[in-house]
């Protein structure tokens, strides 16, 4: 024996129940893929924000490192490490000092410098290439003369 419903009774039908949960439930699914990309978006953005730290302190302590006497190398403060290799990209040319003196006081060179600088074993890893300035003593013995020096050794000067 079936019920009859009564004119005017409230509620909800079975089609209308399923039509809401499905709504619902494709909603959560949305919801949730939202948060779960903003998370992951979140945890790279910290790795990128990990790495571009461990890079500017590498370019730092790259200004401590003189490539034309130390081509290659490695240097260790706690579980940093960096290690890097140089490549002459300029021959190398003589300082010549423009206060009187023309005996060279330095060899100059552009050197192109790849490093790597990582944070333990597991931790982060960066590595790039920067052109750096190298210098050296100029090897230049005092009986080789110096460009534009007149005979009488002032320089060219009167």
């Amino acid at each position: 024996m079936r019920r009859r419903l009564r004119r005017g009774a409230r509620g909800f039908t079975l089609m209308e129940v399923v039509v809401a949960l499905v709504i619902l439930a494709t909603s959560g699914l949305m919801l949730f893929a939202w948060v779960n990309q903003n998370l992951q978006t979140a945890s790279r953005l910290r790795d990128a924000q990990a790495r571009a730290q461990l890079q500017l302190e590498g370019v730092s302590w790259l200004r401590l490192v003189n490539p034309a006497r130390q081509p290659q190398g490695e240097l260790r403060q706690g579980e940093l490490q960096l290690s890097w290799t140089s490549t002459l990209v300029e021959p190398s040319r003589n300082e010549f000092d423009l206060g009187g003196n023309l005996v060279p006081r330095w060899e100059l060179g552009l050197y192109r410098i790849q490093a790597t600088l990582k944070q333990g074993e597991t931790g982060p890893r960066v590595s790039w290439e920067q052109l750096v300035a190298g210098w050296r003593p100029a090897n230049v013995s005092l009986a080789t003369p110096a460009p534009f020096a007149s005979p009488g050794g002032n320089g060219g000067r009167p």
